[in-house]
């Protein structure tokens, strides 16, 4: 995940590109792909998700707020809380009144109930769909402490997403960002994808930036008085892999690490092994290369200017089988793949007037704009769905 590189990248790609250099090539599209949160109700699924029910107040309130948030993050969902509640749900247990909640409009209803204390829960859910007869599709127990409670609730939701969109669902995961404390000095944080939890991950002070997941650890790019280099959470911050130049952005695929070096006098492509042993090159260029990601089949995306403006390029991952892949736009940068084999996406930063989210279809050359109007937007990620 490059969530800093446009901001750290885009002044080097600007200044190599040679004058007179840019390519004429068409604009982005205008028109973006519109996730309307107040679309019509047969274009969403409305789920009632009343207050959990159970002896254990706080973490039934605790454990209701996760799973309305969750759905209130999903496109495609639109959630019923308790306040639009006008019958008794309680009274009913965890059966269901699916006319009272058809009044509603509701398409599916989780309901729960929480009882025990913080040592020992025990959560019981239940999630019915408006045909299946008041008969739930979907019924989970769970046992344990309460530091358990956020888990067994995104879980519960991954597969109540599944159960309706046929897609298990995100939550789970875990976002990693950097966040600027004052001149000269930026940290790396981790964060479960809803926002919570937020924690401090990067050592040291200097810059820490263009964090990346991989092989149980964050990996990210330090910039001290001594150098810039790369590191990991597992090290401590100490430098895994530098040398001569910029050694920056690590993308972890499989047992080996991909990244950016300006060792040879421009910035280049390499590898090496996850102890930094094992260097290889693998781009030669006159312009720049930069922001490599890991893609499935063994293939990376990364930024080229090698064509007189910045596109997004791919190529296996031992260097061969090189491909430019964005033909649209005069600036494009920090790609990132959709995991999904079966969906042919990488989403990137394209500016036209400002950066905004692009998207597109490797196989197919079409494109799609995710946001406009709103300022610069840049260094999109995919969850591990590709949502």
């Amino acid at each position: 995940m490059a969530l800093v590189a446009g901001l750290a990248f885009g002044p080097v790609l600007l200044s190599v590109v040679p004058a007179g250099g840019q390519e004429d090539a068409p604009p982005l599209p205008e028109d973006k792909l519109v996730v309307d949160i107040d679309a019509p109700d047969e274009e969403v699924f409305r789920i009632g998700v009343p207050d959990l029910l159970g002896d254990a107040k706080p973490q039934a309130a605790n454990a209701g707020g996760v799973l309305r948030n969750d759905f209130r993050l999903m496109p495609g969902f639109r959630v019923i809380g308790p306040q639009s509640v006008r019958h008794d749900y309680a009274s009913s247990g965890l059966g269901v009144n699916l006319g009272a909640w058809a009044i509603l409009g509701a398409n599916g209803v989780i309901k729960g109930q929480v009882f025990g204390s913080e040592a020992a829960l025990s959560v019981e859910l239940r999630f019915y769909q408006s045909s299946g007869g008041g008969v739930p599709v979907l019924r989970r127990t769970y046992r344990g402490p309460a530091t358990e409670l956020r888990k067994w609730m995104h879980s519960f939701v991954n597969e109540v997403i599944g159960v309706v969109t046929g897609v298990y669902g995100p939550f789970g995961t875990e976002i990693a960002f950097a966040r600027k404390h004052g001149p000269g000095h930026k940290s790396v944080y981790a964060a479960a994808m809803d926002g919570y939890g937020v924690r401090k991950v990067s050592s040291g002070r200097g810059v820490s930036m263009l964090p990346s997941f991989g092989k149980g650890a964050i990996w990210y790019t330090r910039m001290t008085k001594i150098g810039t280099f790369i590191t990991n959470t597992r090290v401590g911050g100490k430098r895994v892999i530098g040398g001569k130049g910029i050694t920056m952005a690590p993308a972890i695929c499989g047992d080996r690490m991909y990244f950016s070096s300006s060792r040879p006098g421009s910035y280049e492509i390499y590898s090496s092994g996850l102890d930094g042993k094992g260097l290889r090159r693998l781009t030669r260029s006159r312009g720049i290369v930069i922001s490599p990601t890991c893609g499935p089949g063994g293939k990376l995306a990364f930024v080229s200017n090698r064509h007189g403006s910045p596109q997004i390029f791919t190529m296996k991952i031992d260097g061969t089988n090189l491909k430019r892949v964005t033909f649209r736009g005069n600036h494009n940068q920090t790609p990132v793949w959709c995991k999904d084999p079966k969906q042919p996406l990488i989403a990137f930063s394209g500016r036209d007037q400002n950066f905004d989210i692009f998207t597109v279809n490797i196989e197919t050359q079409e494109y799609q704009r995710l946001t406009q109007g709103q300022g610069d937007n840049k260094d999109p990620a995919f969850s591990p769905d590709c949502r």
